[in-house]
C-alpha cells in the first residue's frame, strides 16, 4: 500500500491477504493530521494500533508489517503543523513499539532487532 497518496485504512479485513505491509506511516499521519488536524491526537494513533492488532490477533495466519521512516533527525520545523506531526509521529512509534512483537531498525541497509 502506497501511504503518500492514501488514509490509514480503519478496517484491516477489506483486504484479502493475510500479510499485509503499510509502508511510510509517517505520511498516513501527515496526511490525516492535514485533512482532520483538529481530531488528531495520540488517542488516534491508539486506536488505529489496537484495530490492527485485532485483526492481526484473529488469525494465527495473519500479518500486519508497518514500515515508517525516522523524522526526528535534524532541526526542529518552525511551522506548527510539521512540529505537531513529528510528535505525533514519534508517539505513534512508541506505542506501535510497544504492542508489537517484533522492532527491526534498519539504517543506511544493515538491520538491528530492537524487539
Amino acid at each position: 500500500m502506497d501511504a503518500s497518496k492514501d488514509s490509514f485504512p480503519q478496517d484491516l479485513s477489506q483486504f484479502k491477504s493475510n500479510i499485509l505491509v503499510l509502508d511510510a506511516v509517517e505520511r498516513l499521519l501527515l496526511n490525516e493530521l492535514k485533512t482532520n488536524h483538529t481530531d488528531i491526537d495520540r488517542d488516534y494513533g491508539k486506536v488505529l494500533i489496537k484495530q490492527w492488532a485485532e485483526w492481526e490477533q484473529e488469525d494465527s495466519e495473519r500479518q500486519l508489517i508497518i514500515i515508517g521512516n525516522d523524522i526526528s533527525k535534524g532541526i526542529v520545523p518552525m511551522s506548527g503543523l510539521e512540529r505537531t506531526w513529528r510528535d505525533l509521529t514519534g508517539w505513534f512509534y512508541q506505542d506501535l513499539v510497544s504492542v508489537s512483537k517484533r522492532v527491526d531498525y534498519i539504517w543506511y541497509g544493515i538491520a538491528k532487532q530492537l524487539k
